[in-house]
């Protein structure tokens, strides 16, 4: 009976929050998100005001502090076989590449299921990348892969929702070549491409996608060596430059 009477006022909740979610203050937007993750568990409508009250802090609100909180609730309902896909889109709906680490945290966990669910929420890091690291960490290696792409990558919007194997963000790998940042939300570099630098892309962009990764990293490694080696290097042909990255790939 008490169930019940709980369920009955969760669902008005959630009525009433997908009604008129903009005009609650974030205050108690933020009091409600905090007593539905005390009371997370007691049913499935208490979970989905979590999942509604989450969306709307982080869509309307851009409220980052909750991420860790989310991530916790995430990795906590796949242990135990409980609807995840509202969360995990409520989450990386955060635009917050930073934000990817703690899922990467994940990665080393003793929990089989914790580790399944890290590697398919950062399946769209190429395999490679997430293999290479020191002492077999792959929360290392995902740092690494993160620090190095940080300022190229752009967010999809895809979820679960949508696709089984969402990519949710994109490395823009010409515009890494080029070590010109991008914008997070179209995948655009801040400062526009030169007729220059969109003749040299006519050749890079007829690469297959192993060779402009190989490419794209060799250069930026480049520009953060030396500046004037890279001006030297991103001048030579096409073909020198694979030569010069596979050389540089097996040192």
């Amino acid at each position: 009976m008490y169930l019940d009477n709980v369920n009955t006022l969760s669902s008005s909740k959630i009525k009433y929050l997908q009604s008129n979610h903009n005009k609650i203050a974030y205050p108690i937007l933020k009091d409600m998100f905090e007593k539905a993750i005390s009371e997370h568990g007691l049913s499935n409508e208490h979970d989905e005001l979590l999942d509604l009250t989450a969306m709307i802090l982080i869509k309307t609100h851009n409220d980052k502090t909750i991420l860790p909180t989310i991530i916790d609730m995430i990795f906590f309902r796949n242990r135990e076989g409980l609807f995840t896909h509202d969360l995990i889109w409520a989450f990386f709906q955060a635009k917050d590449p930073y934000s990817l680490m703690l899922i990467a945290n994940y990665l080393d966990s003793d929990d089989e299921n914790d580790v399944k669910l890290a590697n398919k929420l950062l399946d769209f890091v190429p395999s490679s990348d997430m293999t290479r690291s020191d002492g077999g960490k792959q929360h290392k290696a995902f740092f690494y892969w993160l620090k190095e792409n940080y300022h190229y990558l752009y967010f999809t919007g895809e979820g679960f929702q949508r696709t089984s194997n969402p990519i949710p963000y994109i490395v823009a790998l010409d515009a890494k070549y080029l070590c010109k940042q991008v914008s997070l939300y179209t995948g655009k570099p801040l400062i526009p491409f030169t007729k220059k630098e969109t003749a040299l892309l006519v050749y890079f962009n007829n690469l297959d996608e192993n060779s402009k990764l190989l490419l794209s990293g060799c250069s930026l490694r480049i520009h953060h060596q030396n500046m004037h080696s890279w001006k030297s290097w991103i001048n030579h042909s096409i073909t020198k430059q694979m030569r010069i990255a596979k050389a540089r790939l097996k040192d």
